[in-house]
C-alpha cells in the first residue's frame, strides 16, 4: 500500500492525472488506479520508467528519502571497517576492510553512508593491487576475477549515491575515491571525469568566505553562531592544507633525495605545529600530523638512517603523549561545552581518541615502516626506541 500511495503523491504533486500518467507509460488508467489503491502492482520492469515519469528516485517511489538513512550506523560500521584496515599486515586489512563493507552494504542497501565508505575502501585498497604502484603486495593477483568483480561494485555503488542520495558531501567522496581508484587502474580518461567532477578551490570563491556574513550578530546567539562559524571555516580550510601536505610527503618519500623530502615535511609539520597553537584545531592537525611524520620516517629508514627515525619517532610520540593528556582533560568538560567550543567533528575526534586507541595506530604504523625497509635497518630502529 505504501507504494500506491506514493504513486499517488507524486502524481498529485505533479498535477498529472492517473489518465495522463497512464499514457506516459503506455498503460491503462484502470492499471494505474490498481496500483494506487494497492490492488495491483507495477510490473517489475515499469518501476524505472515509473519514477521517471513522477520525477524522483525509485528509493522515494519505495518510501525511502535519503535523509532517512542511519548516519550514526554508517559512522559506526566507518569506524569497525577502519579498525579493520589498520590491523595486521596491510594489504590484508584493506582486503578485510572491503569484504566487511560489502557484508554490511548487502545488509543496508539504501544506506549512503555505507555505499559510500565501501567505495573509499576499495580505492585504498587498489594501490596493493596496482603493480606499478610503491604499495603493490600482489593482491588478488591470482583472482583477477574477484578484483574486477570488486572494482565493478564500487562503481555501481558509487553510481547510485551520485545519482540517488542527494548529499553533495558523500557524492564528492565518491568521485574522489573513483578517481583514485581510476589512476590506479590506469583509467586516465574516467578518473579525469571524477576529478572534474569535484569542486575545486581554485576560483576562490568559497561558501565558506560569504557564510559568516549571512549570520545577524545583533544578539549573543547570533555572534556565538558567527564565532561558530568561522571556527568550522578555519577547520576546514586547515584540513585541505594539511591533506596536501600528507599527500606530498607521501609522493616525496618514494621519488625524491631525502634532503628534499626532509624539508618538505619538516615544512609542513611545522605549519601544523603552528595551527595547533590554537586548541580548536588540534583534532583537525592529529591524523595528519602522525601520516607526515611517518613518511619521513619512512624516507629516513629507506636510506638506512634509523637514528635519525627513531629521533623522529620520539617526537612524535611526544606530541602524541601531549594530545592524548588534552583530549582526556576535554572529555571533563560537559558535552554541550565541548561542541561549543571545538565543534562537533573535533569532538568526535577527542571522544574516540584514547590511549589504547593510538597505541592501537602507532602498532600498525610500525609493520607499515617495517614493510619498507630492510630487516636489518628496522631492527636498528627499534632497538633504538628500547
Amino acid at each position: 500500500m505504501a507504494l500506491g500511495n506514493n504513486i499517488k503523491k507524486y502524481r498529485h504533486n505533479l498535477g498529472i492525472t492517473q489518465e495522463e500518467l497512464a499514457s506516459i507509460l503506455c498503460v491503462t488508467g484502470q492499471a494505474v488506479s490498481k496500483w494506487e489503491s494497492g490492488s495491483g502492482m507495477p510490473d517489475v520492469t515499469q518501476i524505472v520508467p515509473l519514477a521517471q515519469a513522477l520525477n524522483v528516485s525509485t528509493d522515494a517511489l519505495f518510501g525511502y528519502a535519503p535523509e532517512n538513512y542511519d548516519v550514526k550506523l554508517a559512522e559506526e560500521i566507518n569506524q569497525k571497517a577502519n579498525d579493520l584496515r589498520d590491523s595486521g599486515e596491510q594489504s590484508e586489512g584493506a582486503l578485510h576492510a572491503v569484504e566487511y563493507l560489502d557484508q554490511l552494504c548487502e545488509e543496508n542497501v539504501f544506506n549512503y553512508g555505507i555505499l559510500m565508505r565501501y567505495v573509499q575502501a576499495v580505492a585504498h585498497m587498489s594501490r596493493y593491487v596496482n603493480p606499478k604502484n610503491s604499495y603493490y603486495t600482489e593482491l588478488l593477483k591470482d583472482d583477477e576475477k574477484k578484483w574486477k568483480k570488486i572494482v565493478r561494485t564500487a562503481e555501481n555503488r558509487a553510481l547510485q549515491v551520485i545519482r540517488f542520495s542527494g548529499d553533495k558531501d558523500l557524492t564528492d567522496k565518491c568521485h574522489y575515491a573513483l578517481a583514485w581508484l581510476c589512476w590506479h587502474l590506469q583509467d586516465w580518461e574516467k578518473g579525469r571525469q571524477h576529478i572534474d567532477a569535484l569542486p575545486t578551490i581554485r576560483s576562490n570563491m568559497l561558501q565558506e568566505t560569504l557564510l559568516p556574513y549571512y549570520i545577524p550578530i545583533d544578539t549573543d546567539e547570533g555572534k556565538m553562531r558567527w564565532k561558530a562559524q568561522i571556527r568550522d571555516n578555519y577547520q576546514n580550510f586547515i584540513r585541505g592544507i594539511n591533506k596536501q601536505i600528507v599527500y606530498t610527503a607521501e609522493a616525496m618519500s618514494w621519488v625524491s633525495p631525502l634532503e628534499e623530502v626532509e624539508e618538505n615535511c619538516r615544512w609542513g609539520i611545522s605549519m601544523m605545529d603552528e595551527f595547533m597553537k590554537d586548541e580548536r584545531m588540534r583534532a583537525h592537525c592529529q591524523g595528519f600530523y602522525r601520516e607526515t611524520s611517518k613518511f619521513l620516517m619512512a624516507a629516513y629508514l629507506r636510506a638506512g638512517k634509523a637514528e635519525k627515525a627513531a629521533a623522529e619517532w620520539k617526537r612524535l610520540s611526544e606530541k602524541i603523549d601531549a594530545y592524548v593528556t588534552f583530549c582526556a582533560t576535554v572529555k571533563k568538560k560537559p558535552k554541550t561545552e565541548v561542541l561549543q567550543i571545538f565543534g562537533e567533528k573535533a569532538a568526535d575526534n577527542m571522544s574516540h581518541y584514547t590511549r589504547e586507541w593510538i597505541d592501537g595506530k602507532l602498532e600498525f604504523m610500525q609493520g607499515q615502516l617495517k614493510s619498507l625497509c630492510s630487516e636489518a635497518v628496522f631492527s636498528e630502529f627499534l632497538n633504538l626506541l628500547a
